[in-house]
């Protein structure tokens, strides 16, 4: 069974949303001189592009058009709450953006129709994800020992933006492919 359109546009934007998430963090893992931050962000950027090689190569696999041009989901977070200026607000948005992808795929899965070669692919992304998100993740572990105000106000407002993009997603998802449901 071939790759459907909203399945084929997903799985394009879950690819691109990884590379982009990876090239931030390799910037991050640039910039900074913190040991943690540089660790973290390293191996996070490595995961992030194996990620978005393995999106890659099962939308090759199953005769899909790799499209650079889709969107990402950071995308839509930077039109509603703006670029993070420092690193809690990046390390808080990361955290947000974790959770996001864990629930996308997720949901992703709980549909009938997927190919077996992309929930195979996906099973392996969220065992990934899981390993560097959570209470154990590094971006959280270095925000404990941030300023306990700033933190939660930043994750009012990036959970808020969240909210947001989860339920445009389903819309959108909804308006341009009514014929197979509004369910990532």
């Amino acid at each position: 069974m071939p790759l459907t359109k909203r399945e084929l546009w997903l799985l394009n934007l879950y690819r691109n949303s990884e590379l982009h998430g990876s090239l931030l963090m390799g910037r991050l893992a640039r910039s900074l001189t913190s040991p943690e931050v540089l660790v973290g962000a390293t191996r996070h950027c490595a995961t992030e592009a194996h990620h978005a090689a393995l999106l890659t190569e099962v939308i090759a696999k199953l005769g899909g058009v790799i499209d650079p041009s889709t969107e990402t989901i950071q995308m839509h977070y930077s039109q509603d709450g703006g670029i993070p200026k420092d690193l809690i607000d990046l390390l808080v948005l990361s955290e947000i953006l974790e959770a996001r992808v864990l629930t996308s795929y997720r949901e992703h899965l709980q549909r009938s129709d997927v190919q077996p070669g992309v929930r195979e692919t996906l099973e392996r992304i969220i065992h990934d994800e899981e390993a560097h998100s959570g209470e154990q993740g590094w971006a959280e572990q270095l925000i404990t020992g941030m300023p306990e105000e700033q933190v939660a106000a930043t994750r009012e407002k990036w959970r808020g933006i969240d909210q947001k993009v989860a339920a445009d997603l389903h819309s959108r998802l909804a308006s341009d492919f009514p014929e197979e449901g509004p369910h990532l």
